[in-house]
Protein backbone atom coordinates (compact mmCIF):
# COMPACT_ATOMS: atom_id res chain seq x y z
CA UNK A 1 0.00 0.00 0.00
CA UNK A 2 2.97 2.34 0.63
CA UNK A 3 3.78 2.08 -3.07
CA UNK A 4 0.34 3.45 -3.85
CA UNK A 5 0.95 6.34 -1.47
CA UNK A 6 4.23 6.93 -3.29
CA UNK A 7 2.34 7.20 -6.59
CA UNK A 8 0.16 9.93 -5.17
CA UNK A 9 3.25 11.61 -3.74
CA UNK A 10 4.92 11.60 -7.15
CA UNK A 11 1.79 13.06 -8.78
CA UNK A 12 2.11 16.18 -6.64
CA UNK A 13 5.89 16.25 -6.15
CA UNK A 14 6.24 19.34 -8.31
CA UNK A 15 3.54 21.31 -6.47
CA UNK A 16 4.42 24.38 -4.38
CA UNK A 17 5.14 23.37 -0.76
CA UNK A 18 2.91 24.66 2.02
CA UNK A 19 4.33 27.20 4.49
CA UNK A 20 3.85 25.07 7.62
CA UNK A 21 4.48 21.46 8.58
CA UNK A 22 0.99 19.88 8.67
CA UNK A 23 1.97 16.62 10.45
CA UNK A 24 4.14 16.32 13.57
CA UNK A 25 5.30 12.84 12.67
CA UNK A 26 6.82 13.86 9.28
CA UNK A 27 10.32 15.29 9.93
CA UNK A 28 11.51 18.26 7.87
CA UNK A 29 14.37 16.18 6.51
CA UNK A 30 12.14 13.25 5.46
CA UNK A 31 12.47 12.37 1.74
CA UNK A 32 8.69 12.72 1.21
CA UNK A 33 8.24 15.86 3.31
CA UNK A 34 7.57 18.23 0.37
CA UNK A 35 5.11 15.85 -1.33
CA UNK A 36 3.13 15.15 1.88
CA UNK A 37 3.02 18.86 2.65
CA UNK A 38 1.75 19.63 -0.89
CA UNK A 39 -0.92 16.91 -0.76
CA UNK A 40 -2.16 18.18 2.60
CA UNK A 41 -2.28 21.78 1.33
CA UNK A 42 -4.46 20.70 -1.56
CA UNK A 43 -6.80 18.77 0.74
CA UNK A 44 -5.91 15.40 -0.78
CA UNK A 45 -4.77 13.92 2.56
CA UNK A 46 -5.99 15.01 5.97
CA UNK A 47 -4.18 12.77 8.45
CA UNK A 48 -5.61 11.80 11.84
CA UNK A 49 -7.23 13.78 14.66
CA UNK A 50 -4.06 13.63 16.77
CA UNK A 51 -2.17 15.64 14.10
CA UNK A 52 -0.20 12.69 12.73
CA UNK A 53 0.14 11.46 9.18
CA UNK A 54 0.51 7.78 10.13
CA UNK A 55 3.04 7.12 7.42
CA UNK A 56 4.16 3.80 8.95
CA UNK A 57 0.56 2.52 9.21
CA UNK A 58 -0.93 0.27 6.49
CA UNK A 59 -3.40 2.29 4.42
CA UNK A 60 -6.87 0.82 3.83
CA UNK A 61 -8.45 0.71 0.38
CA UNK A 62 -11.16 3.16 1.45
CA UNK A 63 -8.61 5.63 2.84
CA UNK A 64 -6.67 5.54 -0.41
CA UNK A 65 -9.86 5.80 -2.45
CA UNK A 66 -10.80 8.91 -0.48
CA UNK A 67 -7.43 10.46 -1.27
CA UNK A 68 -7.78 9.41 -4.90
CA UNK A 69 -11.22 11.06 -5.15
CA UNK A 70 -9.79 14.32 -3.81
CA UNK A 71 -6.88 14.08 -6.23
CA UNK A 72 -9.31 13.60 -9.12
CA UNK A 73 -11.27 16.63 -7.99
CA UNK A 74 -8.06 18.71 -7.84
CA UNK A 75 -6.94 17.65 -11.33
CA UNK A 76 -10.42 18.35 -12.68
CA UNK A 77 -10.25 21.90 -11.30
CA UNK A 78 -6.61 22.81 -11.90
CA UNK A 79 -5.44 20.31 -14.55
CA UNK A 80 -2.45 17.96 -14.53
CA UNK A 81 0.30 16.68 -16.77
CA UNK A 82 -0.35 13.66 -19.02
CA UNK A 83 1.65 11.20 -16.91
CA UNK A 84 -0.24 12.21 -13.75
CA UNK A 85 -3.61 11.71 -15.44
CA UNK A 86 -2.58 8.27 -16.73
CA UNK A 87 -1.60 7.19 -13.21
CA UNK A 88 -4.89 8.48 -11.78
CA UNK A 89 -6.84 6.65 -14.51
CA UNK A 90 -5.21 3.33 -13.59
CA UNK A 91 -5.89 3.94 -9.92
CA UNK A 92 -9.53 4.79 -10.71
CA UNK A 93 -9.96 1.41 -12.42
CA UNK A 94 -8.50 -0.40 -9.40
CA UNK A 95 -10.69 1.49 -6.91
CA UNK A 96 -13.89 1.77 -8.97
CA UNK A 97 -16.10 0.18 -6.26
CA UNK A 98 -14.75 2.40 -3.49
CA UNK A 99 -15.01 5.54 -5.63
CA UNK A 100 -18.64 4.72 -6.43
CA UNK A 101 -19.38 4.37 -2.71
CA UNK A 102 -17.79 7.77 -2.16
CA UNK A 103 -20.10 9.33 -4.75
CA UNK A 104 -17.66 9.76 -7.61
CA UNK A 105 -19.81 9.78 -10.78
CA UNK A 106 -19.10 8.80 -14.37
CA UNK A 107 -19.44 12.47 -15.32
CA UNK A 108 -16.71 13.36 -12.80
CA UNK A 109 -14.29 10.90 -14.37
CA UNK A 110 -15.16 12.05 -17.89
CA UNK A 111 -14.40 15.65 -16.90
CA UNK A 112 -11.08 14.68 -15.30
CA UNK A 113 -9.70 11.83 -17.39
CA UNK A 114 -11.59 12.06 -20.69
CA UNK A 115 -14.64 10.09 -21.81
CA UNK A 116 -12.54 7.45 -23.63
CA UNK A 117 -10.36 6.49 -20.68
CA UNK A 118 -10.22 3.03 -19.18
CA UNK A 119 -11.32 4.43 -15.82
CA UNK A 120 -14.51 5.92 -17.30
CA UNK A 121 -15.36 2.58 -18.95
CA UNK A 122 -14.80 0.79 -15.65
CA UNK A 123 -17.05 3.23 -13.81
CA UNK A 124 -19.79 2.89 -16.45
CA UNK A 125 -19.70 -0.89 -16.06
CA UNK A 126 -19.94 -0.47 -12.32
CA UNK A 127 -22.93 1.89 -12.58
CA UNK A 128 -24.71 -0.55 -14.91
CA UNK A 129 -24.05 -3.35 -12.43
CA UNK A 130 -25.46 -1.33 -9.56
CA UNK A 131 -28.57 -0.36 -11.52
CA UNK A 132 -29.15 -3.92 -12.62
CA UNK A 133 -28.48 -5.81 -9.43
CA UNK A 134 -28.65 -3.40 -6.50
CA UNK A 135 -31.43 -0.99 -7.39
CA UNK A 136 -33.81 -2.88 -9.70
CA UNK A 137 -37.08 -2.71 -7.79
CA UNK A 138 -39.85 -0.26 -8.60
CA UNK A 139 -42.76 -0.05 -6.17
CA UNK A 140 -46.24 1.14 -7.10
CA UNK A 141 -49.73 0.49 -5.91
CA UNK A 142 -53.08 1.67 -4.64
CA UNK A 143 -54.44 2.09 -1.12
CA UNK A 144 -58.17 2.41 -0.50
CA UNK A 145 -60.27 2.88 2.60
CA UNK A 146 -64.08 2.85 2.59
CA UNK A 147 -66.59 3.61 5.32
CA UNK A 148 -70.34 3.09 4.92
CA UNK A 149 -73.35 3.23 7.19
CA UNK A 150 -76.82 1.77 6.58
CA UNK A 151 -79.61 4.38 6.55
CA UNK A 152 -82.39 2.08 5.29
CA UNK A 153 -81.99 -1.47 6.55
CA UNK A 154 -83.81 -4.75 7.03
CA UNK A 155 -84.16 -7.38 9.75
CA UNK A 156 -80.68 -8.79 9.17
CA UNK A 157 -78.93 -5.42 8.81
CA UNK A 158 -80.60 -2.68 10.88
CA UNK A 159 -80.24 1.06 10.45
CA UNK A 160 -76.92 2.37 11.79
CA UNK A 161 -74.84 -0.67 10.91
CA UNK A 162 -71.43 0.69 9.89
CA UNK A 163 -68.40 -0.95 8.30
CA UNK A 164 -64.85 0.18 7.67
CA UNK A 165 -62.75 -1.66 5.12
CA UNK A 166 -59.36 -0.92 3.63
CA UNK A 167 -57.20 -2.52 1.00
CA UNK A 168 -53.70 -1.95 -0.27
CA UNK A 169 -52.34 -3.43 -3.49
CA UNK A 170 -48.55 -3.09 -3.60
CA UNK A 171 -46.68 -4.01 -6.77
CA UNK A 172 -42.96 -4.81 -6.76
CA UNK A 173 -41.46 -4.85 -10.27
CA UNK A 174 -37.82 -5.56 -11.05
CA UNK A 175 -35.57 -5.90 -14.08
CA UNK A 176 -33.41 -8.87 -13.18
CA UNK A 177 -31.33 -8.56 -16.35
CA UNK A 178 -31.95 -7.25 -19.88
CA UNK A 179 -33.89 -10.43 -20.73
CA UNK A 180 -35.79 -11.02 -17.48
CA UNK A 181 -38.38 -9.02 -15.55
CA UNK A 182 -40.40 -9.99 -12.51
CA UNK A 183 -43.34 -8.47 -10.67
CA UNK A 184 -45.61 -9.42 -7.80
CA UNK A 185 -48.63 -7.63 -6.38
CA UNK A 186 -49.42 -8.20 -2.71
CA UNK A 187 -52.78 -7.31 -1.21
CA UNK A 188 -53.22 -6.35 2.43
CA UNK A 189 -56.82 -6.17 3.63
CA UNK A 190 -58.31 -4.71 6.79
CA UNK A 191 -55.27 -3.13 8.40
CA UNK A 192 -57.45 -0.43 10.00
CA UNK A 193 -59.80 -2.98 11.52
CA UNK A 194 -56.94 -4.68 13.34
CA UNK A 195 -57.27 -7.99 11.49
CA UNK A 196 -54.94 -7.64 8.48
CA UNK A 197 -54.89 -10.35 5.82
CA UNK A 198 -51.95 -10.65 3.41
CA UNK A 199 -52.34 -12.44 0.09
CA UNK A 200 -50.50 -12.65 -3.22
CA UNK A 201 -52.78 -10.96 -5.73
CA UNK A 202 -50.81 -11.21 -8.97
CA UNK A 203 -47.38 -12.31 -10.10
CA UNK A 204 -45.51 -12.14 -13.37
CA UNK A 205 -42.12 -13.48 -14.46
CA UNK A 206 -40.98 -13.02 -18.04
CA UNK A 207 -37.85 -14.10 -19.88
CA UNK A 208 -37.32 -13.04 -23.49
CA UNK A 209 -33.99 -14.29 -24.76
CA UNK A 210 -33.25 -17.08 -27.20
CA UNK A 211 -36.67 -18.41 -26.19
CA UNK A 212 -39.59 -16.96 -24.24
CA UNK A 213 -40.92 -17.94 -20.82
CA UNK A 214 -43.90 -16.46 -19.01
CA UNK A 215 -45.04 -17.49 -15.54
CA UNK A 216 -48.00 -15.46 -14.36
CA UNK A 217 -51.33 -15.32 -12.59
CA UNK A 218 -52.79 -13.99 -15.87
CA UNK A 219 -51.61 -16.22 -18.73
CA UNK A 220 -53.30 -15.33 -22.05
CA UNK A 221 -52.42 -17.86 -24.81
CA UNK A 222 -53.69 -17.19 -28.32
CA UNK A 223 -56.56 -19.25 -29.77
CA UNK A 224 -55.37 -22.36 -31.61
CA UNK A 225 -56.89 -22.75 -35.07
CA UNK A 226 -60.68 -22.44 -34.86
CA UNK A 227 -60.78 -23.07 -31.11
CA UNK A 228 -61.66 -26.75 -31.25
CA UNK A 229 -59.03 -27.66 -28.64
CA UNK A 230 -58.22 -24.26 -27.14
CA UNK A 231 -60.06 -20.93 -27.48
CA UNK A 232 -58.87 -17.87 -25.57
CA UNK A 233 -62.40 -16.54 -24.99
CA UNK A 234 -63.41 -19.69 -23.12
CA UNK A 235 -60.74 -19.32 -20.46
CA UNK A 236 -59.39 -15.80 -20.94
CA UNK A 237 -56.88 -15.74 -18.09
CA UNK A 238 -55.50 -18.38 -15.78
CA UNK A 239 -52.60 -18.84 -13.42
CA UNK A 240 -49.87 -20.92 -14.99
CA UNK A 241 -46.91 -20.91 -17.34
CA UNK A 242 -46.34 -20.27 -21.06
CA UNK A 243 -43.20 -20.94 -23.09
CA UNK A 244 -42.35 -20.53 -26.77
CA UNK A 245 -39.26 -21.18 -28.83
CA UNK A 246 -38.19 -21.42 -32.48
CA UNK A 247 -36.84 -24.86 -33.33
CA UNK A 248 -34.74 -24.65 -36.49
CA UNK A 249 -37.27 -22.74 -38.58
CA UNK A 250 -35.06 -23.09 -41.67
CA UNK A 251 -35.84 -26.82 -41.71
CA UNK A 252 -39.56 -26.23 -41.04
CA UNK A 253 -39.41 -27.48 -37.47
CA UNK A 254 -41.55 -24.51 -36.55
CA UNK A 255 -42.55 -22.55 -33.50
CA UNK A 256 -43.21 -24.58 -30.36
CA UNK A 257 -45.61 -23.23 -27.75
CA UNK A 258 -46.42 -24.85 -24.44
CA UNK A 259 -48.77 -23.58 -21.74
CA UNK A 260 -50.40 -25.04 -18.67
CA UNK A 261 -52.81 -24.52 -15.84
CA UNK A 262 -51.24 -26.98 -13.43
CA UNK A 263 -54.52 -28.24 -11.95
CA UNK A 264 -56.52 -28.37 -15.20
CA UNK A 265 -54.64 -28.82 -18.48
CA UNK A 266 -51.30 -28.97 -20.32
CA UNK A 267 -51.10 -27.95 -24.00
CA UNK A 268 -48.28 -28.24 -26.56
CA UNK A 269 -48.65 -26.73 -30.03
CA UNK A 270 -46.22 -26.79 -32.96
CA UNK A 271 -46.87 -24.32 -35.79
CA UNK A 272 -44.97 -24.36 -39.10
CA UNK A 273 -45.38 -23.56 -42.80
CA UNK A 274 -45.75 -26.00 -45.70
CA UNK A 275 -45.68 -25.69 -49.48
CA UNK A 276 -43.17 -24.36 -51.96
CA UNK A 277 -44.05 -20.79 -51.02
CA UNK A 278 -44.70 -21.54 -47.34
CA UNK A 279 -48.32 -20.54 -47.99
CA UNK A 280 -49.93 -23.33 -45.97
CA UNK A 281 -49.99 -22.83 -42.21
CA UNK A 282 -50.16 -26.03 -40.16
CA UNK A 283 -50.39 -26.69 -36.47
CA UNK A 284 -50.26 -29.86 -34.40
CA UNK A 285 -51.59 -29.81 -30.84
CA UNK A 286 -51.38 -32.27 -27.98
CA UNK A 287 -53.14 -31.74 -24.66
CA UNK A 288 -53.51 -33.57 -21.37
CA UNK A 289 -56.82 -32.37 -19.97
CA UNK A 290 -57.13 -33.15 -16.26
CA UNK A 291 -60.33 -31.11 -15.88
CA UNK A 292 -62.02 -33.30 -18.54
CA UNK A 293 -61.27 -36.54 -16.69
CA UNK A 294 -57.55 -36.96 -17.41
CA UNK A 295 -58.28 -36.96 -21.12
CA UNK A 296 -55.69 -36.96 -23.88
CA UNK A 297 -56.48 -34.68 -26.81
CA UNK A 298 -54.68 -34.52 -30.16
CA UNK A 299 -55.51 -32.10 -32.93
CA UNK A 300 -54.29 -30.56 -36.17
CA UNK A 301 -55.22 -27.38 -38.04
CA UNK A 302 -54.49 -26.18 -41.58
CA UNK A 303 -54.80 -22.74 -43.13
CA UNK A 304 -54.88 -22.19 -46.92
CA UNK A 305 -54.77 -19.10 -49.10
CA UNK A 306 -57.00 -19.96 -52.09
CA UNK A 307 -56.43 -16.66 -53.90
CA UNK A 308 -54.53 -16.44 -57.19
CA UNK A 309 -52.12 -13.55 -57.64
CA UNK A 310 -54.35 -11.92 -60.27
CA UNK A 311 -57.62 -12.27 -58.33
CA UNK A 312 -59.32 -9.25 -56.81
CA UNK A 313 -60.95 -11.34 -54.11
CA UNK A 314 -59.14 -12.83 -51.14
CA UNK A 315 -60.29 -16.31 -50.19
CA UNK A 316 -58.99 -18.40 -47.34
CA UNK A 317 -59.88 -21.69 -45.69
CA UNK A 318 -59.10 -23.06 -42.23
CA UNK A 319 -59.64 -26.67 -41.15
CA UNK A 320 -59.24 -28.23 -37.72
CA UNK A 321 -59.83 -31.68 -36.32
CA UNK A 322 -59.23 -33.32 -32.93
CA UNK A 323 -59.69 -36.62 -31.14
CA UNK A 324 -60.09 -37.14 -27.41
CA UNK A 325 -59.97 -40.14 -25.11
CA UNK A 326 -60.56 -40.30 -21.37
CA UNK A 327 -58.69 -43.21 -19.73
CA UNK A 328 -58.53 -44.79 -23.22
CA UNK A 329 -62.10 -46.03 -22.72
CA UNK A 330 -63.61 -44.43 -25.83
CA UNK A 331 -62.62 -42.14 -28.67
CA UNK A 332 -64.47 -38.85 -29.17
CA UNK A 333 -63.80 -36.45 -31.99
CA UNK A 334 -64.62 -33.05 -33.39
CA UNK A 335 -64.06 -31.14 -36.62
CA UNK A 336 -64.49 -27.53 -37.71
CA UNK A 337 -64.03 -25.58 -40.93
CA UNK A 338 -64.21 -21.95 -41.96
CA UNK A 339 -64.29 -20.43 -45.43
CA UNK A 340 -63.78 -16.65 -45.64
CA UNK A 341 -63.79 -14.25 -48.57
CA UNK A 342 -63.08 -10.53 -48.87
CA UNK A 343 -64.33 -8.72 -51.94
CA UNK A 344 -65.83 -5.47 -53.23
CA UNK A 345 -64.30 -2.48 -54.97
CA UNK A 346 -62.65 -1.41 -51.71
CA UNK A 347 -62.47 -4.91 -50.23
CA UNK A 348 -64.85 -3.83 -47.51
CA UNK A 349 -67.18 -6.86 -47.65
CA UNK A 350 -66.29 -10.04 -45.79
CA UNK A 351 -68.28 -13.26 -45.89
CA UNK A 352 -67.66 -16.27 -43.66
CA UNK A 353 -69.11 -19.76 -43.56
CA UNK A 354 -68.47 -21.85 -40.44
CA UNK A 355 -69.26 -25.53 -40.04
CA UNK A 356 -68.62 -27.93 -37.15
CA UNK A 357 -69.29 -31.43 -35.87
CA UNK A 358 -68.67 -32.77 -32.37
CA UNK A 359 -69.45 -36.21 -31.01
CA UNK A 360 -71.54 -36.70 -27.91
CA UNK A 361 -68.77 -36.57 -25.30
CA UNK A 362 -66.23 -34.33 -27.02
CA UNK A 363 -65.67 -31.90 -24.13
CA UNK A 364 -62.12 -30.43 -23.96
CA UNK A 365 -62.02 -27.90 -21.11
CA UNK A 366 -61.14 -24.99 -23.39
CA UNK A 367 -63.14 -25.86 -26.50
CA UNK A 368 -65.38 -23.21 -28.06
CA UNK A 369 -67.80 -25.88 -29.33
CA UNK A 370 -70.67 -27.62 -27.59
CA UNK A 371 -70.60 -31.44 -27.61
CA UNK A 372 -73.06 -33.53 -29.60
CA UNK A 373 -73.72 -30.96 -32.31
CA UNK A 374 -73.66 -30.54 -36.06
CA UNK A 375 -73.93 -26.92 -37.14
CA UNK A 376 -73.36 -24.24 -39.75
CA UNK A 377 -73.32 -20.43 -39.63
CA UNK A 378 -73.17 -17.88 -42.42
CA UNK A 379 -72.28 -14.23 -41.85
CA UNK A 380 -71.61 -11.19 -44.04
CA UNK A 381 -69.95 -8.01 -42.73
CA UNK A 382 -69.96 -4.75 -44.67
CA UNK A 383 -69.93 -0.97 -44.21
CA UNK A 384 -73.07 1.14 -44.42
CA UNK A 385 -71.13 4.42 -44.65
CA UNK A 386 -68.52 5.90 -46.96
CA UNK A 387 -64.93 6.29 -45.84
CA UNK A 388 -65.23 10.08 -45.80
CA UNK A 389 -68.27 10.04 -43.49
CA UNK A 390 -67.64 11.18 -39.95
CA UNK A 391 -69.45 8.29 -38.25
CA UNK A 392 -68.64 4.80 -39.47
CA UNK A 393 -71.35 2.12 -39.33
CA UNK A 394 -70.80 -1.54 -40.13
CA UNK A 395 -73.40 -4.29 -40.28
CA UNK A 396 -73.24 -8.06 -39.97
CA UNK A 397 -76.33 -10.14 -40.69
CA UNK A 398 -75.96 -13.83 -39.90
CA UNK A 399 -77.86 -17.12 -39.95
CA UNK A 400 -77.18 -20.32 -38.07
CA UNK A 401 -78.57 -23.81 -37.77
CA UNK A 402 -77.60 -26.70 -35.47
CA UNK A 403 -78.83 -30.21 -34.64
CA UNK A 404 -77.59 -33.08 -32.55
CA UNK A 405 -74.74 -35.22 -33.86
CA UNK A 406 -77.16 -38.01 -34.80
CA UNK A 407 -78.99 -35.47 -37.01
CA UNK A 408 -82.28 -36.39 -35.36
CA UNK A 409 -83.22 -33.32 -33.29
CA UNK A 410 -82.88 -29.64 -34.12
CA UNK A 411 -81.04 -27.85 -31.28
CA UNK A 412 -80.87 -24.29 -32.62
CA UNK A 413 -81.98 -22.20 -35.56
CA UNK A 414 -81.54 -18.44 -35.57
CA UNK A 415 -81.03 -15.26 -37.60
CA UNK A 416 -79.45 -12.07 -36.33
CA UNK A 417 -78.07 -8.65 -37.11
CA UNK A 418 -75.21 -6.72 -35.51
CA UNK A 419 -74.54 -3.00 -35.98
CA UNK A 420 -71.31 -1.35 -34.87
CA UNK A 421 -70.90 2.43 -34.60
CA UNK A 422 -67.44 3.98 -34.53
CA UNK A 423 -66.21 7.57 -34.54
CA UNK A 424 -69.60 8.75 -33.34
CA UNK A 425 -67.90 11.98 -32.30
CA UNK A 426 -64.89 12.83 -34.46
CA UNK A 427 -63.29 14.66 -31.52
CA UNK A 428 -63.66 11.59 -29.30
CA UNK A 429 -62.71 8.33 -31.00
CA UNK A 430 -63.46 6.47 -27.77
CA UNK A 431 -67.20 7.07 -28.33
CA UNK A 432 -68.63 3.77 -29.61
CA UNK A 433 -71.97 2.06 -30.04
CA UNK A 434 -73.31 -1.45 -30.58
CA UNK A 435 -76.77 -2.85 -31.38
CA UNK A 436 -77.74 -6.46 -31.99
CA UNK A 437 -80.90 -8.50 -32.43
CA UNK A 438 -81.22 -12.27 -32.69
CA UNK A 439 -84.41 -14.21 -33.42
CA UNK A 440 -84.75 -17.90 -32.56
CA UNK A 441 -86.76 -19.60 -35.29
CA UNK A 442 -87.22 -22.65 -33.06
CA UNK A 443 -88.66 -20.89 -29.98
CA UNK A 444 -89.74 -17.48 -31.26
CA UNK A 445 -87.61 -15.72 -28.63
CA UNK A 446 -85.87 -12.44 -29.48
CA UNK A 447 -82.68 -11.23 -27.79
CA UNK A 448 -81.83 -7.53 -28.03
CA UNK A 449 -78.57 -5.92 -26.88
CA UNK A 450 -77.46 -2.28 -26.96
CA UNK A 451 -74.42 -0.34 -25.83
CA UNK A 452 -73.41 3.33 -26.10
CA UNK A 453 -70.19 4.30 -24.34
CA UNK A 454 -68.39 7.62 -23.78
CA UNK A 455 -70.96 9.82 -25.50
CA UNK A 456 -70.18 13.54 -24.92
CA UNK A 457 -73.36 15.59 -24.55
CA UNK A 458 -71.89 19.11 -24.47
CA UNK A 459 -69.31 21.09 -26.41
CA UNK A 460 -67.52 21.82 -23.13
CA UNK A 461 -66.86 18.05 -22.78
CA UNK A 462 -68.06 18.14 -19.18
CA UNK A 463 -71.06 15.79 -19.47
CA UNK A 464 -70.68 12.16 -20.57
CA UNK A 465 -73.38 9.53 -21.07
CA UNK A 466 -73.08 5.70 -20.95
CA UNK A 467 -75.72 3.00 -21.33
CA UNK A 468 -75.89 -0.73 -21.91
CA UNK A 469 -78.63 -3.31 -21.69
CA UNK A 470 -80.03 -6.64 -22.75
CA UNK A 471 -83.65 -7.71 -23.24
CA UNK A 472 -84.90 -11.24 -23.96
CA UNK A 473 -88.42 -11.24 -25.38
CA UNK A 474 -89.69 -14.65 -24.35
CA UNK A 475 -92.55 -16.28 -22.50
CA UNK A 476 -90.91 -14.94 -19.34
CA UNK A 477 -89.07 -11.72 -20.26
CA UNK A 478 -85.55 -11.33 -18.89
CA UNK A 479 -83.68 -8.05 -18.97
CA UNK A 480 -81.10 -5.78 -17.36
CA UNK A 481 -80.06 -2.23 -18.09
CA UNK A 482 -77.72 0.35 -16.59
CA UNK A 483 -77.00 3.96 -17.49
CA UNK A 484 -75.10 6.86 -16.00
CA UNK A 485 -74.27 10.53 -16.40
CA UNK A 486 -70.80 11.81 -15.55
CA UNK A 487 -70.30 15.53 -14.93
CA UNK A 488 -66.80 16.99 -14.65
CA UNK A 489 -66.78 20.36 -12.86
CA UNK A 490 -65.03 23.00 -14.92
CA UNK A 491 -63.34 25.00 -12.15
CA UNK A 492 -62.86 22.27 -9.53
CA UNK A 493 -61.18 18.86 -9.63
CA UNK A 494 -64.50 17.15 -8.94
CA UNK A 495 -66.60 14.57 -10.79
CA UNK A 496 -70.26 13.71 -10.13
CA UNK A 497 -71.63 10.34 -11.28
CA UNK A 498 -75.34 9.47 -11.20
CA UNK A 499 -76.23 5.90 -12.16
CA UNK A 500 -79.39 3.81 -12.39
CA UNK A 501 -79.82 0.05 -12.92
CA UNK A 502 -82.59 -2.50 -13.35
CA UNK A 503 -82.49 -6.31 -13.34
CA UNK A 504 -85.59 -8.40 -13.83
CA UNK A 505 -84.12 -11.38 -12.01
CA UNK A 506 -83.35 -9.55 -8.76
CA UNK A 507 -85.42 -8.56 -5.74
CA UNK A 508 -85.63 -5.59 -5.58
CA UNK A 509 -85.31 -5.17 -9.34
CA UNK A 510 -83.88 -1.61 -9.37
CA UNK A 511 -80.81 0.14 -7.96
CA UNK A 512 -79.46 3.69 -7.96
CA UNK A 513 -76.24 5.39 -6.89
CA UNK A 514 -74.75 8.89 -6.82
CA UNK A 515 -71.08 9.59 -6.14
CA UNK A 516 -68.94 12.71 -5.87
CA UNK A 517 -65.20 12.29 -6.43
CA UNK A 518 -62.77 15.01 -5.41
CA UNK A 519 -59.08 15.04 -6.33
CA UNK A 520 -57.55 16.64 -3.23
CA UNK A 521 -54.00 16.16 -4.53
CA UNK A 522 -52.08 14.39 -7.23
CA UNK A 523 -53.02 10.68 -7.23
CA UNK A 524 -55.22 11.21 -4.15
CA UNK A 525 -59.02 11.12 -4.42
CA UNK A 526 -61.85 11.36 -1.95
CA UNK A 527 -65.32 10.03 -2.68
CA UNK A 528 -68.73 10.51 -1.06
CA UNK A 529 -71.91 8.80 -2.13
CA UNK A 530 -75.20 7.10 -1.50
CA UNK A 531 -76.39 3.79 -2.97
CA UNK A 532 -79.89 2.36 -2.88
CA UNK A 533 -79.84 -1.44 -3.25
CA UNK A 534 -76.28 -2.70 -3.77
CA UNK A 535 -75.35 -3.46 -7.39
CA UNK A 536 -72.89 -6.22 -8.27
CA UNK A 537 -70.59 -3.94 -10.33
CA UNK A 538 -68.91 -0.73 -9.16
CA UNK A 539 -70.27 2.58 -10.34
CA UNK A 540 -69.04 3.40 -13.86
CA UNK A 541 -66.91 0.26 -13.83
CA UNK A 542 -68.70 -2.26 -15.99
CA UNK A 543 -67.15 -5.45 -17.23
CA UNK A 544 -68.64 -8.28 -19.25
CA UNK A 545 -67.62 -10.66 -16.47
CA UNK A 546 -69.94 -8.88 -14.01
CA UNK A 547 -73.20 -10.63 -13.22
CA UNK A 548 -75.24 -7.39 -13.29
CA UNK A 549 -77.48 -8.38 -10.39
CA UNK A 550 -78.71 -6.54 -7.30
CA UNK A 551 -77.28 -8.02 -4.09
CA UNK A 552 -79.50 -6.57 -1.36
CA UNK A 553 -82.19 -4.03 -0.51
CA UNK A 554 -80.11 -1.79 1.75
CA UNK A 555 -79.47 1.92 1.31
CA UNK A 556 -76.01 3.08 2.38
CA UNK A 557 -74.17 6.36 2.70
CA UNK A 558 -70.43 5.99 2.20
CA UNK A 559 -67.13 7.82 2.05
CA UNK A 560 -63.69 6.71 0.95
CA UNK A 561 -60.16 7.68 -0.01
CA UNK A 562 -57.90 6.30 -2.72
CA UNK A 563 -54.17 6.96 -2.97
CA UNK A 564 -52.00 5.81 -5.86
CA UNK A 565 -48.23 5.65 -5.58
Amino acid sequence: MKKLVLVLVLVFALAIPALANPFVDVPLNHWAYDAVQSLAAKGVIVGYPDGTFGGQRTLTRYELAEALAKALAYVEQYGGIKEDVEILSKLAVEFADELANLGVRVADLEATLGEQSEAVAAMKDLVDKHERFFDPVKISGTWKADYNVVVIGDEETPVGTATLTDRADIKFAAEINPETTAAITLRVDNVLSGAPVLSARKYDLRYAGDWDLWVSSDIEPATIGLGLVYDFDVNEEFAGAWAQWEWDSDDDLGTWTMFMDVDDFYVLNVAFALGDDDDVAMGITASWDQAAGNALVAGANLGFDLTDDDDDEEIGMTLEGAVMTADFAAIEFGAAAQLSATFGDEKDITATVDGWYTSKDFVPTNSDYDPDELGVELGVAFKLTDDDDDMQISAKPYWGYAMDSAMAVNSDHYVGLELNFENIDEDHPESTGYLSAEYSILTGDIELQARLLDIYLTDEEDLIFNIRGKYDIAATPDYYALANLIYNFEDDPMTLIVEGRVDSGSVPFYSAEAQLKYAIAEKTNLKFGVEMNDWDADINDWDDSDEFVINDGLTKVYAGIEVKF
